[in-house]
């Protein structure tokens, strides 16, 4: 029995590999193994296609084609990266798949065999050739026009002011709704709330020790570079940290409200954490699920913190 391997991407729209064929043929120096490069759309062009797959035809085991995949997927990813072509691989994306009870029911109706159409990398037998299916699943959520009325009618008899650190939090809150993935979602989101922070000065107590640790940097017996360097994060020192700053403002804002069975400054801690661990690789790096569950409970903080304020 032959086995292939799939690797299935989505390509950016707005910088594409500029073919117009439907499918390239890599000449990989193993003679035994055919790579082709494919758009999913049959007879669309490789520049005009949102998916495209990478696929190894010609291994002797499922072992040896998953091997192969996985090193395929790593060169691919450098590639890509290399001309600066976007491609999303489906490792932090939300899938949809039929059972083993729903693929027979599409392999009934279409009278071919049918298996799941993975974003990413799959393994399969070359034969009998199968064909691709897939479902997507989606929601959405509607505010109701009397809610929608009664907030506007508010707003317009309030007459709010918003300052630049308001106008950019909004910004990036609404720019939230229209990511693709929880991640840049819940990065956002994050940063709205960054933008509303002004860390206070310490205490004089404080700055006074901040202040005696950067004379002690300035004679000590290390490099100019490195002491400026260090001077520079001491300085940062004399005002309260982001994470105080933000649990101040939440706890000004929010008041005695919860979020995910946690305070508001408590969630939003656990939510500039999460969002280092995100940023930073912090080791074990936060689950697609995680960081989708947080998510979504920070799009009702950050609308609370944003519109408490004015509307209460």
């Amino acid at each position: 029995m032959s086995y292939t391997f799939r690797i299935r991407f989505n390509q950016s729209p707005h910088n594409t590999i500029q073919s117009e064929a439907s499918e390239l043929t890599v000449p990989v120096p193993d003679c035994r193994v055919l790579l082709v490069l494919r758009a999913l759309q049959a007879n669309q062009p490789i520049r005009d296609a949102d998916q495209l797959a990478l696929i190894g035809d010609g291994y002797d085991s499922e072992k040896e084609a998953t091997e192969a995949g996985l090193r395929f997927q790593n060169a691919l990813m450098v590639a890509l990266a290399r001309v600066r072509v976007g491609a999303d691989f489906g490792q932090r994306a939300a899938k949809g798949a039929f059972t083993e009870y729903g693929l027979k029911w599409v392999e009934g109706e279409i009278g071919q065999r049918a298996i799941n159409n993975v974003h990413g990398l799959m393994v399969f037998p070359s034969v009998p050739k199968p064909s691709f299916v897939s479902m997507k699943a989606g929601f959405s959520r509607g505010a109701s026009p009397d809610a929608f009325q009664e907030a506007l009618l508010a707003s317009i008899a309030l007459e709010p002011f918003l300052g630049d650190r308001d106008l950019v939090s909004y910004s990036l809150f609404n720019a939230s709704f229209f990511q693709p993935t929880s991640d840049s979602r819940f990065l956002l989101l994050v940063m709205a709330v960054e933008a509303l922070i002004e860390p206070a000065s310490r205490s004089p107590e404080a700055r006074g020790h901040v202040d005696g640790l950067i004379a002690q940097t300035r004679s000590a017996s290390l490099s100019e570079g490195e002491k400026n360097s260090m001077i520079e994060v001491l300085r940062w020192l004399r005002q309260e940290s982001i994470n105080q700053a933000g649990r101040r403002l939440t706890s000004s804002r929010l008041g005695g409200r919860s979020y995910s069975d946690r305070s508001a400054p408590d969630f939003f801690s656990y939510c500039y954490q999460l969002r280092s661990d995100l940023v930073h690789g912090n080791v074990p790096f936060p689950t697609f699920e995680k960081v989708g569950n947080a998510a979504g409970t920070l799009e009702v903080f950050v609308a609370d913190l944003l519109t408490s304020p004015i509307l209460r």
